[in-house]
């Protein structure tokens, strides 16, 4: 009567191992689990304590000393596309005391496509402001070390781009008769193509310090476009 149950002893005691080790498993990868979590917490705390004090959740961030110019313009380095990005504002100077193309982080003499991340507004200063809302990009030349111009193009349909420049006469000092002008050429050389293709072209005019032009054109295969240029005081 002893044989089967000495025979069914390693059959116990192997059952009894695997339980164990099951166990030892679950344990472990209860501890894991719980060390995984903790892990995650702690993370998400310091995340959030340093995302809390970072300026980009401040409503008047401080910019250091990479993300602005020494006049506290804009550059156009990864620091200073961030700060204005948060900012909402590129600023640029374009009076004689403007800083080198070096210190904006731009080439000493080309152009610097920018595409911006969200709209913004671009505000050029000399002797007096110029600003341009919600834009999607600009474009900065430089020459000889310095910016020599900025050209924004807004993205509004061919009314929104006559009332832009109407809007923009009395800022930058284009006259009444200028823009009057301007609209009939574009209506002359609209006539003259037959309809296929038109362009105009308003100012400079230089009251704010800075030579402010506009051209309006297109065709029949594309979207009309503004262009409007900011040439620096030299």
């Amino acid at each position: 009567m002893t044989a089967p149950a000495t025979l069914d002893r390693p059959a116990i005691s192997a059952a009894a191992e695997a339980r164990r080790r099951k166990h030892l498993r679950r344990v472990v990868g209860f501890w894991a689990s719980m060390a995984a979590m903790l892990l995650v917490i702690a993370t998400a705390v310091v995340l959030t304590l340093g995302f809390n004090s970072s300026w980009w959740v401040k409503s008047d961030p401080v910019a250091s000393r990479d993300q602005v110019a020494s006049d506290g313009s804009s550059v156009f380095t990864q620091a200073g596309i961030d700060f204005y990005t948060r900012k909402g504002v590129v600023e640029v100077t374009m009076s004689s005391a403007r800083p080198s193309a070096t210190e904006l982080g731009l080439p000493e003499s080309g152009t610097k496509h920018l595409d911006f991340l969200i709209p913004l507004t671009v505000t050029a200063q000399a002797e007096h402001a110029v600003s341009f809302p919600d834009l999607e990009a600009i474009d900065v030349i430089t020459a000889r070390g310095k910016i020599s111009a900025i050209e924004v193009r807004p993205k509004e349909t061919y009314a929104q781009m006559l009332r832009e420049v109407s809007a923009l006469a009395t800022k930058v000092g284009w006259s009444a008769d200028a823009v009057a002008r301007f609209q009939a050429n574009l209506i002359a050389d609209r006539q003259e193509h037959h309809g296929d293709s038109f362009t105009a072209t308003i100012g400079p005019a230089a009251t704010t310090g800075m030579r402010v032009s506009a051209t309006l054109s297109g065709d029949a295969g594309s979207t009309p476009e503004l262009v409007i240029r900011l040439d620096a005081a030299r």
